[in-house]
């Protein structure tokens, strides 16, 4: 039986407000004067009537009645607004849940690039969620996804220590080569079971059902059963963001029916089966190792880490970020929150200046007229945020910025072992001075 693997991923951001410091003074707290709170309500309040209750609803009957199953990741910050304005999609996913048709997948709390700062902040986020997760469910998670399905050695290595068994990625062929993505695989490195999206069966719907110069187009429920039927492998791992039933797709595209009939289709085939990502690896043994040297992901055609950090100000807006964090840690409470907040993947993801269709998904996402606007937006939030902290700290601020601040690299300290003969090693602040010199 071929196990068919249904992934979702439910997320919004806690976007920041545009033109943060240009038109307003603002007063307050610094996880109150960021955000904009008013339009991540609406659009929270939008994306729950057309997709999240209309789409779980969907899966709970598919689970009823086909013996649907399928796994959901869910920020820690999804989850915090559903709290405070949509408490029902809590309920649905609490059903799903408790059913026994759902497996809940580990994340990063803040949907963040947290691995893209250091492997401590990246397991406080992931053992956040954890935590939120077992506390609202009851589900202890086997199975981890890092943020947007960003994935490499190293990154299946600090899952492996936190305990969990399976990870999921993107099925990059430059990775695989002539392996297909319809496998078991092994971490390099690690025991932990990887298991690869098939991203062009996934992107059939996720962003294919609706384009009419498709020459598949329209896609049906039988074309695609038989698709899935004929895809040679153990397993198949579909997956999307749930935002694409009603949201990227809207509910008159027919999205809706299509996920709602597409289990009845697969049970006729008689050789296919739903699967948790955990069933999965409990039946099938990994066919060879998956070697990840550096960061793969599942977004755009690059499918790195080019959506968020490929130009220079997205670079330069975390490496901010990564500046303030010994900082926003020594205060904790809501500086911490908030800088964490910054982590998230998705305020990068606004400032891509990519062309193309890969272009049109970064707009489509965005709240911004532009990727300049957004730049300059997180640009005036980080400053605003950094003097309030240098102001709560007092007289501590200058040490932190001295022991861990990274200075910019046309101002490091560069080591030479004569005249004009730099032996590639430099340092940025105090810390990494002492472990140079110590080396």
């Amino acid at each position: 039986m071929k196990e068919i693997i249904f992934f979702f991923e439910l997320h919004q951001p806690r976007r920041i407000k545009r033109n943060f410091g240009r038109k307003y003074t603002y007063q307050g707290g610094v996880e109150d004067i960021y955000f904009d709170d008013e339009l991540n309500r609406e659009i929270l309040h939008r994306v729950a009537n057309h997709c999240y209750m209309p789409g779980l609803e969907n899966l709970l009957k598919s689970a009823e009645e086909d013996g649907f199953k399928c796994a959901l990741g869910v920020s820690g910050i999804f989850l915090e607004q559903c709290s405070w304005w949509e408490p029902k999609i809590i309920e649905l996913i609490r059903e799903l849940v408790t059913s026994g048709a759902c497996e809940l997948v580990a994340e990063t709390y803040y949907h963040s690039l947290a691995c893209m700062v250091n492997f401590d902040e990246f397991k406080e986020q992931v053992g956040a969620h954890r935590k939120i997760i077992k506390e609202l469910f009851g589900q202890e998670p086997l199975t981890a996804e890092n943020t947007e399905f960003i994935y490499s050695n190293d990154i299946a290595k600090v899952f492996e220590e936190m305990g969990f068994k399976v990870v999921l990625t993107e099925g990059v062929e430059r990775i695989l080569g002539w392996r297909s993505p319809n496998y078991v695989y092994r971490a390099k490195g690690s025991e932990v079971s990887v298991l690869m999206r098939n991203y062009m069966l996934s992107d059939d719907i996720g962003f294919r059902f609706t384009c009419r110069d498709w020459n598949e187009w329209p896609l049906t429920t039988e074309k695609y059963a038989d698709w899935l039927h004929r895809s040679p492998g153990d397993l198949i791992l579909i997956a999307m963001d749930f935002e694409t039933f009603g949201e990227h797709h809207w509910p008159d595209s027919g999205i809706h029916e299509f996920m709602r009939a597409i289990p009845k289709e697969v049970n006729k085939c008689g050789d296919m089966r739903f699967s948790t990502p955990s069933e999965a690896v409990s039946r099938l043994q990994p066919v060879d190792e998956v070697d990840v040297p550096e960061a793969i992901s599942w977004a755009d055609l690059e499918r790195d880490l080019s959506a968020w950090l490929g130009n220079d100000m997205q670079r330069h807006c975390f490496e901010v970020v990564k500046y303030l964090e010994p900082m926003a840690k020594s205060m904790g409470g809501r500086f911490l929150r908030a800088w964490r907040y910054f982590t998230t993947s998705d305020h990068y993801h606004y400032m891509s200046t990519k062309g193309g269709g890969a272009g049109a998904v970064h707009s489509y996402f965005s709240h911004f007229n532009s990727p300049i606007e957004a730049f300059l937006s997180l640009t005036w939030v980080l400053a605003d945020f950094r003097y309030r902290l240098y102001e709560a700290m007092g007289d501590r601020a200058i040490y932190y910025r001295m022991l861990f601040g990274d200075l910019p690299e046309t101002h490091a300290f560069h080591f030479y072992s004569g005249f004009a003969e730099p032996i590639g090693v430099s340092v940025k602040n105090l810390t990494e001075l002492r472990e140079a010199l110590t080396r």
